[in-house]
């Protein structure tokens, strides 16, 4: 049985003061991504799963990020649309079936 802070939505802005997320469930019950590439913790929002609205500006292209085997990433970033600090990210150009939130540039609106 899920705890009703579970099913409530979260809102986020960014370090700029934007609003930018809003989440259900709220990050605190997410999965994590490691900070492999980036060095930034991120977290996951399974599109099929979760309740997500974005407020922000998605790049057009991607910025490519090379894993230490040589492999690319390529991330369609987010961005804040008063300061253009990235917030969330996808790994594919649509339909992408999850959302990254980088952690570290949100807060969340009490």
């Amino acid at each position: 049985m899920s705890s009703p802070e579970s099913d409530t939505t979260a809102a986020y802005s960014c370090r700029c003061a934007q609003f930018v997320v809003a989440v259900a469930p709220s990050v605190g019950h997410l999965p994590r991504r490691q900070a492999d590439l980036s060095g930034l913790e991120s977290i996951i929002v399974a599109k099929d799963k979760c309740e997500l609205v974005i407020k922000g500006d998605r790049d057009a292209y991607s910025t490519n990020l090379k894993r230490e085997d040589g492999t690319e990433e390529q991330w369609f970033i987010y961005r804040c649309p008063r300061c253009n600090l990235p917030f969330a990210y996808d790994l594919a150009k649509s339909d992408a079936p999850y959302t990254y939130l980088l952690e570290s540039a949100l807060n969340k609106i009490s």
